[in-house]
C-alpha cells in the first residue's frame, strides 16, 4: 500500500513538472512572437522613414531644379515673320445675304488666308517655344482669351489658349451664330448662338499643340484657328509681321512658326540671363 500511494505521487509531481515544462515553452514562444513582432514594426518603421527623408529630399531638388531654371532675369526672343514672293489674290467674300455685318465694313471683305502688312510683313503667324523648356507645370491665367464673331468674321484670327484657362465667347453682330471647334484630342463642342445669347464660355482639358479650325456652319467663310498649350511661351503676329516671347529661363530653345497656308518654319536659338535675341522667320511662296 505505502508502494502504490508513493508511485501516485510520484505521478502527480512528473504530471506537474510537465506543465510547468509547458507553461515555460508556451512564455518563451511567446516572447519570441513578440519580439519577432517589435523587430518588424521597428524594421517598417526606419524604412518608412527612410522613404519620407528620400521623398522630401526629392522634392527639395525638384523645388530648387524649378526655382533654378526660373530664378533671375528672364530672357526675352523677338522678331519679325515675313512673305517672300508673289502675293496671291484673295477670296472676295460676298455678305449680301447678312446685312448687319455688310454694315460693319467699309471695304471689300476678303479671306484672311494671307494677310500682309508694310513691307509683306505676315499677320496671324502662330510662334511658339518648340522644345527645350524646364520639365515642370505652368500654371493656367485665370483671365480668359477672348474670341469675338465680329461683322461676320472671327476676331482674332489665330490664338492660343492654354490648358484649363477659360475661352470667352462673344457674338457681337446680333445674328446667328454657331462655334464649333474642330479639334483632334480635346473633346469638340458646336455651340449655337442667337442674337440672344451674347457670351459663353468654355475650356479645354488637353494639351493640343497643332493648331485646328473653329467654324461657323451657318456662315461658312467664318474660320479661325487655335491651339491648346502646356505653357505660356508663344505669341501672334499682327500686321506689323511682330512677335515677342519673354519671361524665358536661360536655354537653347526651339522656336517654331506656323501658317495656315505655308506650313511651319523652325529655327533653333540660345538665350543667356536676361537676354534679348532677335530671330525674323520668312514664308518664300
Amino acid at each position: 500500500m505505502p508502494a502504490k500511494k508513493s508511485r501516485q505521487t510520484q505521478n502527480l509531481f512528473n504530471i506537474k513538472r510537465s506543465a510547468e515544462k509547458m507553461n515555460t515553452l508556451k512564455a518563451m514562444y511567446f516572447c519570441f512572437i513578440m519580439l519577432l513582432l517589435l523587430m518588424i514594426s521597428c524594421s517598417s518603421e526606419k524604412k518608412n522613414e527612410a522613404e519620407k527623408q528620400a521623398g522630401t529630399t526629392e522634392t527639395a531638388e525638384a523645388t530648387t531644379a524649378d526655382v533654378e531654371a526660373t530664378s533671375g532675369p528672364k530672357a526675352t526672343i523677338t522678331g519679325t515673320v515675313t512673305f517672300a514672293g508673289a502675293v496671291p489674290k484673295l477670296q472676295l467674300i460676298s455678305m449680301d445675304a447678312e446685312p448687319a455685318c455688310a454694315a460693319k465694313h467699309t471695304e471689300p471683305v476678303r479671306s484672311q488666308a494671307l494677310v500682309l502688312g508694310p513691307g509683306n510683313a505676315l499677320a496671324n503667324v502662330f510662334v511658339k517655344v518648340k522644345s527645350g523648356l524646364p520639365q515642370k507645370t505652368y500654371p493656367p491665367p485665370k483671365e480668359p482669351v477672348v474670341i469675338d464673331q465680329d461683322g461676320c468674321l472671327y476676331s482674332p484670327h489665330v490664338f492660343g489658349v492654354m490648358v484649363g484657362q477659360p475661352l470667352k465667347i462673344l457674338n457681337s453682330d446680333g445674328i446667328l451664330h454657331n462655334i464649333h471647334p474642330h479639334p483632334k484630342i480635346n473633346r469638340a463642342f458646336n455651340i449655337a448662338m442667337p442674337k440672344t445669347l451674347k457670351e459663353t464660355q468654355r475650356t479645354f482639358k488637353k494639351v493640343e499643340e497643332d493648331l485646328f479650325p473653329i467654324k461657323c456652319d451657318v456662315h461658312p467663310w467664318m474660320q479661325a484657328f487655335m491651339c491648346v498649350m502646356p505653357h505660356p511661351f508663344y505669341s501672334v503676329t499682327q500686321k506689323d509681321g511682330k512677335y515677342t516671347i519673354s519671361g524665358l529661363p536661360p536655354g537653347t530653345y526651339e522656336i517654331e512658326a506656323w501658317h495656315e497656308k505655308m506650313g511651319t518654319r523652325t529655327a533653333s536659338v540660345t538665350v543667356a540671363e536676361g537676354e534679348t535675341k532677335t530671330l525674323d522667320f520668312t514664308f518664300k511662296r
